[in-house]
């Protein structure tokens, strides 16, 4: 349970939004993200923030070109 609590975004959600140097890459079928998770995610985060990929997994696809380029232009963008 603390290790949940300290890896809990929500508490931060003002300042994560107000920064506009924020980007996120996940994957639709993350295991680690629950339904509660990706509302969450979608209510906080503008789409200039948020790039979602339908597969993945956990981390499972950072050698794919297509992930590769949303992380550049997410470092390019800030």
């Amino acid at each position: 349970e603390a290790l949940a609590e300290a890896g809990d975004l929500r508490p931060y959600a003002a300042n994560l939004q107000s920064n506009s140097n924020v980007r996120l890459v996940v994957n639709r079928n993350d295991f680690l993200l629950a339904v509660e998770d990706w509302e969450w995610l979608r209510s906080t985060f503008d789409s200039r923030q948020l790039a979602v990929f339908e597969q993945g997994g956990h981390l499972g696809n950072l050698t794919h070109p297509d992930i590769q380029k949303a992380i550049l232009t997410a470092l390019e963008s800030k």
